[in-house]
Parts: C-alpha cells; sequence; structure tokens
C-alpha cells in the first residue's frame, strides 16, 4: 500500500519544493498508481526517468478516435510564440502540414512530463498531443479542441490563476512542446495551503488536480486513500 501523506516529512519552505522533496513526490505518486492498479487509473502509461535536467514523471494517455481533426485561423493564441508552432510539420517543404485536417477517425494520444522548475521550484508541466501516423506534435487549436474543457479555456487564454499556455523546448529532449507558464504557480499553492503542512506527495497530488485536471489530466479516484482525497478535496 503507498504511503500515506502523514507517514512522510512535510515540506521544508511552502509553497516551494526542493530537488529532493520533488523526487520524493515522484517516487510517492508513482507507487500510489501501481498500488491502485495500473489499468484501473486509465493511463496508457507512467514513468519515472532520471535525467541530465533531474527527475521526470511522464504519464500517457490515449484522448480517443475522433472524426475530424481541424484549427482555426481565427482564434486567439496565449502566447506570441505560439505563432511558431505552425511550423511544426511533416517537411520544410510542407510547412503547412500541421494544420490540414488529417481524415476522420483518427487516434490522438498526449503525454504530459512533470519537471521541477530550477528557477522557480515548483512542477512544470509540459505536453504534446499526438495523432497515429502524423508526424510531429499537433498544434494549439487541436490542444484547445481536445484537451482543454470549456470551462478552462478562457482562463488559459487569459493567464488564469494558474498560469497560461505558453509554447517552448522541452528541457531534456529539446524538442518543440507547450507547457503552462509556473509564474503563478507559487501563489496559487501558497493560497491552497494555507497554514497547513503539507507532505511532498500531498503538493503533488494538490497540484495535478489543479494543472491537470485544466489539460485532460484527472487523477482518478482509484489513487486515494480516504487520507488522501481529503487533502485533494476542493482544490480543483
Amino acid at each position: 500500500m503507498a504511503p500515506s501523506p502523514s507517514s512522510q516529512p512535510t515540506l521544508s519552505v511552502v509553497p516551494l519544493l526542493t530537488a529532493e522533496e520533488f523526487e520524493t513526490a515522484c517516487h510517492a505518486f508513482l507507487d500510489r498508481v501501481h498500488v491502485a492498479g495500473d489499468t484501473k487509473v486509465g493511463w496508457s502509461w507512467i514513468r519515472l526517468d532520471q535525467r541530465a535536467t533531474g527527475p521526470i514523471l511522464s504519464i500517457s494517455r490515449e484522448v480517443g478516435h475522433v472524426s475530424t481533426l481541424h484549427t482555426s485561423s481565427d482564434e486567439s493564441m496565449p502566447d506570441p510564440e505560439m505563432n511558431q508552432v505552425l511550423q511544426w510539420g511533416a517537411s520544410e517543404e510542407d510547412p503547412e502540414a500541421l494544420i490540414r485536417a488529417p481524415g476522420p477517425s483518427v487516434s490522438l494520444q498526449v503525454v504530459y512530463d512533470v519537471l521541477l522548475s530550477p528557477t522557480y521550484q515548483v512542477p512544470v508541466l509540459y505536453f504534446q498531443l499526438r495523432q497515429d501516423s502524423y508526424p510531429g506534435p499537433l498544434g494549439i487549436d487541436a490542444v484547445y479542441q481536445y484537451l482543454v474543457p470549456d470551462q478552462y479555456r478562457k482562463e488559459l487564454q487569459s493567464v488564469g490563476i494558474m498560469g497560461g499556455i505558453s509554447f517552448g523546448y522541452h528541457p531534456d529532449s529539446g524538442t518543440p512542446a507547450f507547457f503552462v507558464h509556473p509564474c503563478h504557480t507559487m501563489d496559487a499553492m501558497r493560497h491552497i495551503a494555507g497554514q497547513r503542512r503539507l507532505t511532498p506527495e500531498a503538493y503533488l497530488i494538490i497540484w495535478l488536480g489543479l494543472v491537470g485536471n485544466r489539460l485532460g489530466l484527472q487523477l482518478p479516484k482509484e489513487l486515494f486513500t480516504k487520507e488522501g482525497m481529503e487533502i485533494f478535496q476542493g482544490t480543483m
């Protein structure tokens, strides 16, 4: 059984995470998923990789089969750099390949990578939405269409309580990726934590509930003990 949050040391400085605390949180969360049963959570896989940039908690899930995939030319972009996303395509000779509708019944997969920001000392979520048999990650319009629930779209586009969706390059792989900017994470986590003493795992659970829920990464109820649910409830 995964260790309960109360059995773990509390954070040294709320709402920041040290590298050691982040790694502890990732290991505890991974153990919790394995105890609950990998098939019950509904994800394709979850793993913890040790890289030169530090630990990376990766989660992959199938978005499912969709009948059409399109992008809207007049949809506003939350970050000026998002225009670079339109250059992701099959080749340099075909820069518009990304924004063409690929046809009916396509399968989509999203990979979420959780890393610790060395600058902000809070977790950061990088993610890529991909289509089977289609080179390169899909653009921002597909992200909003297939990942972001309706109630969170305006918030993310206007840089809401947890920050907005930005475009950049994955710190480890260097590949193009979207990420939720961590500029507001510290304030949001401080507000939620209040005077409570959080463990690293409880911090990660709350943070995943806030950020992941806005990008289609819901935490299954099977992951939590009664205590874990009490910590998690009301934080999204």
